[in-house]
């Protein structure tokens, strides 16, 4: 019988979560040019300001997870759950940054896809992919997982 590390496939996830983030925000980008609906002017500097705050916010919590060895695909198996940094005040840092920086783009652009983008991006990430990795961090580390549910939200 194999050993739990050589049989664990992690979460399942089918769709990279970039992938999903680029096409959403591809998507709002051609809809906006072809039929453009503004909602506010562009605020370009704001803008990139919130999507660099993304960016950062993603990038630590990436960092920590490749210096604690653990990889950061959701479809490989997780070797440490990691309570630190980012992760202090959400489970989900990496996505929540990819949500910032989709914010910031839609403040940028100043039309209604973008923010349209935005809550797409939030419902598919959360049903395609943290959902099912909640059930595996569940599975794959049990009790210690549920306390660091209880404690920390699961977007912020």
């Amino acid at each position: 019988m194999a050993a739990p590390e050589e049989t664990d496939r992690g979460p399942g996830v089918v769709v990279p979560p970039p992938v999903i983030v680029g096409a959403v925000l591809l998507a709002a980008w051609l809809l906006g040019r072809a039929v453009p609906v503004p909602v506010a002017p562009p605020l370009r500097l704001p803008g990139l300001v919130v999507a660099g705050l993304g960016v950062a916010l993603g990038g630590w919590a990436l960092a920590l997870m490749l210096r604690a060895g653990t990889d950061p695909r959701p479809d490989r198996p997780a070797a440490r759950l990691i309570e630190s940094g980012p992760f202090r005040f959400s489970r989900n840092p990496i996505y929540l940054g990819f949500l910032v920086f989709a914010a910031g783009l839609a403040l940028r652009w100043g039309d209604l896809w973008g923010w349209l983008a935005v809550a797409v991006i939030g419902v598919l990430l959360d049903r395609l992919v943290v959902r099912r990795e909640e059930r595996y961090l569940r599975r794959r580390f049990g009790s210690a997982y549920e306390a660091y549910a209880a404690r920390v939200r699961r977007w912020i």
